[in-house]
């Protein structure tokens, strides 16, 4: 398993450690899941930064958008760097898309016309421009029917790139001990997710070509 492929198994583990700490409301739980994977994003596509938040166009801001792929260097208020790092505003100008995050993704938020696919319309219809990813850290894979396992429906979503890090898992799998790394029947079962995270990243790259090699020098 390469780095990457370790970061991606630690986002999964995390996310459980949060839901098996207790934690179960799903706004906090949610901003933790996006914070470990910004803190990520940041480590692995230096070229990039990555804020929850909105997108400031015209006289307009846009809904919250769980992460923010947007031009290095941009600056971060004052006001908010005192409480989150990882919250900001952000000109049009100045993203190059968002990521979608969820924790457990299912057949039907996927399916033709289900949520996804809705949020990337409005979303392509107010940035054109920009790129819309969907990230799920889990999915709920229905074992007996094929037609509805993430790797056949992930290929009909339409979206700008879809990524899934960890399927489901049996209760013999005992996902709620930790560390994951001595759980290799874990790791095994979900073996053919392996590769997303970094998927992810090679994807988030292309999109850091958009950049002039300038951009950011003068911010």
């Amino acid at each position: 398993m390469n780095q990457l492929s370790r970061r991606q198994v630690e986002i999964v583990e995390f996310a459980e450690k949060v839901y098996h700490s207790g934690l179960r409301h799903s706004g906090v739980n949610g901003t933790l899941y996006e914070n470990k994977l910004i803190q990520f994003l940041r480590e692995d596509v230096p070229k990039l930064d990555f804020y929850r938040g909105q997108i400031r166009y015209g006289n307009r801001s846009s809904s919250q958008y769980d992460i923010i792929i947007c031009k290095k260097g941009i600056r971060q208020h004052e006001f908010l760097k005192e409480v989150d790092p990882f919250v900001n505003i952000i000109d049009e100008s100045d993203c190059l898309g968002v990521i979608e995050l969820k924790k457990w993704g299912n057949p039907k938020m996927i399916s033709p016309n289900g949520s996804i696919e809705n949020a990337y319309r409005k979303f392509k219809s107010d940035f054109p421009d920009l790129s819309y990813l969907f990230v799920t850290i889990r999915f709920k894979d229905r074992k007996r029917l094929k037609e509805k396992k993430w790797i056949e429906l992930s290929d009909e979503l339409r979206t700008d790139g879809n990524f899934c890090f960890f399927g489901n898992v049996y209760n013999s799998d005992k996902e709620w001990e930790f560390p994951w790394v001595n759980n290799k029947l874990l790791i095994e079962r979900n073996r053919s997710y392996l590769g997303e995270y970094e998927r992810l990243i090679r994807k988030i790259e292309v999109l850091s070509l958009k950049v002039p090699p300038s951009a950011g020098a003068d911010l």
